[in-house]
């Protein structure tokens, strides 16, 4: 019985030590996310085989350097936030292979044109170094953004 109770301790002691990990990471990788400038830190995060998907654009990626220079616009000088911090994030959830952060951006002046700050809900798979191997955006975008996006991504396509 000693021993049952010794190995239940061992395995708790040890799911709590991946999930402190995991949230460290987590806390590590938002934190640097929402100063929004540190492109070369933010690609250490993710492994060598990744994939990306925004659900509301319907977008698709293989390359994180793509992702936060085009996509979301980290090199766009175009963009000005009140403050160093662009996102707030209210509430992070980690699992052994995946941590799901939910928040809301900022508002900020894109172009002279001042922009709300929209909720979103992020999903990070990770593979078993801690890499992100799969990241799912689900942002909760103004409807005129979503019309221009699927303008554009219609007059993108080959006809």
């Amino acid at each position: 019985m000693k021993k049952v109770l010794l190995f239940g301790l061992f395995v708790f002691l040890m799911a709590c030590s991946k999930g402190n990990k995991q949230m460290g990471l987590a806390e590590r990788f938002f934190e640097i996310y929402s100063k929004r400038g540190e492109i070369d830190q933010m690609l250490s995060f993710y492994a060598d085989d990744f994939q990306y998907e925004n659900i509301g654009f319907e977008s698709e990626t293989d390359d994180p350097k793509f992702l936060y220079e085009k996509f979301y616009g980290w090199s766009d000088k175009a963009f000005q936030y009140e403050s160093e911090k662009t996102v707030e994030v209210d509430e992070i959830v980690v699992g052994e292979k995946s941590i799901v952060a939910k928040g809301t951006t900022k508002n900020y002046i894109y172009n002279g044109k001042a922009v709300e700050g929209t909720r979103f809900v992020i999903w990070l798979e990770l593979d078993e170094s801690g890499k992100i191997v799969q990241q799912t955006d689900w942002f909760d975008y103004p409807m005129e953004e979503i019309i221009e996006a699927y303008q554009l991504k219609n007059a993108m396509q080959i006809r």
